[in-house]
C-alpha cells in the first residue's frame, strides 16, 4: 500500500501545556474496542477511575467539558500514568486524518490544531510517499481515483504559478467543467481552463449564513459578527497572499479526492475556495500574521471542518444560495 503524507506531516508534535487551546475540552472522546478492553484490565486505584469515567463507549466529560483525566496543568493523566502506547486510538490520532483509497492511503495534519495549523502555514506542502503494509479498506473506482487525482494535480499547478484572485476564478471554472463532464459520464479532464468571470459578491449573505451555522465555542458566532461591523475591504490582503495559497492547498487535498465517493467535486471547491476567503477575511479584519494567523485558522476549522452538519450545510448551499455561485465566489477575491 501507498501511503501519501506532506513532508511536514512528520514534523509533528503535539505542544501539551503549551497550547492555547485544548483538544481534550468540548469535544465527545470515544475509546475504541481494543483500548476499552485494556483500560478494563487495569488494577488498583487507577483502574477504578478509569472504570468510573467511561459510559458506553466514551469518556464522561466534566461540567465543564473536559476529558476526566485532563489535567489542570493541561497534561493527560492516562498518557503520564499509563504511557503513551495506551490512549485511545483517536487521541493517539487527532489532529492527524487518513483516508484509503483501494491501495492508496492518504494521511495528513487537521488545521483544528494550532501546531498544526502553524505548520500548514509555514511552508509549501511538498507530497511524499512510501510503501507501508496493506491495511483492510474498500476498494475505489480506479478509473475515477485516476481521473481525479490527474485533476487535483492540475489544481495544485493553478494555486502554485498563478496569483491568488486569478487561480480562485481558475479552478472554480475547471470545477464546474469537471463536474458537468462527470455528471455526463464523460471521465476526462478539460482541454481548456476557462477562469470563472468574477460577479459582484455577497458578503452580508455569506456572513449571515456563517452565523446561522453550529458553534462549538459559544464565542465564535459573536466573534465573527464584529468583524462584519468594521468598515475595511473585504478581499485579502496582498501580505497573506502565500499563507492564504497554503490554506487553499490544504483544503484541496484534504477533501477533492473524497469525489472518488460520491462523485461530488464541485462543492469540495467551493468549501476549499470559501474556506480560503474567510480565513482570509478574518486576519484582514484583526490585521493577523505569523503566530496570531495560525490561531485564527485553527479556530475557522474548529468550527466549520470538525462539525459534519456545518460541513453539509455548506455542500448544500453552494448549489442552492446565490452567494455561494462560483462567479460571486470568485468575485469575494476582488475589491
Amino acid at each position: 500500500m501507498i501511503f501519501r503524507i506532506p513532508e511536514y506531516y512528520r514534523k509533528f508534535r503535539c505542544i501539551a501545556d503549551k497550547c492555547r487551546d485544548n483538544c481534550c475540552i468540548g469535544w465527545e472522546i470515544d475509546i475504541d474496542d481494543e483500548t476499552a478492553d485494556f483500560y478494563r484490565t487495569v488494577k488498583g486505584e487507577f483502574g477504578e477511575r478509569l472504570k468510573d469515567s467511561i459510559n458506553e463507549g466514551s469518556f464522561i466529560l466534566t461540567e465543564d467539558e473536559r476529558c476526566p483525566f485532563l489535567s489542570r496543568s493541561g497534561l493527560c493523566d492516562i498518557f503520564t500514568s499509563l504511557g503513551e502506547e495506551h490512549l485511545c486510538q483517536i487521541c493517539t490520532d487527532h489532529p492527524r486524518f487518513f483516508e484509503w483509497f483501494g491501495a492508496v492511503k492518504e494521511g495528513g495534519t487537521g488545521m483544528c490544531c494550532e501546531e498544526a495549523a502553524r505548520l500548514i502555514l509555514s511552508e509549501d506542502m511538498v507530497l511524499t510517499e512510501e510503501v507501508v503494509p496493506d491495511e483492510e479498506c474498500d476498494e475505489c473506482d480506479e478509473v475515477l481515483y485516476d481521473l481525479l487525482f490527474e485533476a487535483r494535480n492540475a489544481v495544485f499547478g493553478i494555486l502554485k504559478e498563478r496569483p491568488l484572485a486569478e487561480a480562485v476564478s481558475c479552478i472554480l471554472g475547471f470545477a464546474e467543467e469537471l463536474q458537468i463532464r462527470m455528471d455526463s459520464g464523460e471521465f476526462s479532464l478539460p482541454e481548456d481552463i476557462v477562469c470563472i468571470a468574477p460577479e459582484v459578491p455577497d458578503i452580508p449573505s455569506v456572513i449571515g449564513f456563517y452565523s446561522e451555522l453550529e458553534p462549538i465555542d459559544p464565542q465564535w458566532i459573536p466573534f465573527i459578527s464584529r468583524l462584519n461591523d468594521k468598515n475595511e475591504g473585504h478581499c485579502p490582503l496582498p501580505g497573506h497572499e502565500i499563507m492564504l495559497k497554503r490554506v487553499a492547498v490544504y483544503f484541496i487535498y484534504r477533501y477533492f479526492m473524497k469525489g472518488v465517493f460520491d462523485g461530488e467535486i464541485l462543492s469540495r471547491v467551493k468549501l476549499a475556495v470559501l474556506s480560503t476567503w474567510f480565513i482570509g477575511f478574518i486576519w484582514r479584519k484583526t490585521g493577523s500574521y505569523g503566530d496570531d494567523a495560525a490561531w485564527l485558522a485553527k479556530n475557522y476549522s474548529k468550527e466549520i471542518e470538525y462539525c459534519q452538519e456545518n460541513i453539509d450545510a455548506l455542500a448544500d448551499a453552494s448549489y442552492t444560495m446565490p452567494c455561494f455561485s462560483s462567479e460571486r465566489l470568485a468575485g469575494m477575491f476582488y475589491e
